[in-house]
């Protein structure tokens, strides 16, 4: 199973699986206040070396690197079985 990372080390392109978040009790409200929660998956649309753009939930929001430093995650595994059809 591959580290955790923060959000800053992930390309462009990524989609990530939130696995923690800070343990800082301001930090922590602002990320779960913008749908950022441990279990979540961001697709990281931008970032290079100052704010991350990306998108969580449906939204598209941008992120200072602190805060994005403040986020661990891993690489989401792509779906690779076929989705079951109801006949």
């Amino acid at each position: 199973m591959a580290p955790l990372e923060s959000l800053t080390h992930f390309p462009p392109g990524s989609r990530v699986r939130v696995e923690f978040l800070c343990d800082c009790p301001k930090a922590r409200g602002r990320l779960c206040a913008m749908g950022i929660t441990p279990g979540t998956v961001v697709e990281i649309t931008a970032g290079c070396g100052g704010p991350v753009c990306l998108r969580a939930r449906g939204a598209c929001m941008s992120i200072g690197h602190g805060l994005a430093e403040k986020v661990l995650g891993r690489l989401a595994q792509p779906v690779t079985e076929p989705v079951s059809q109801v006949a």
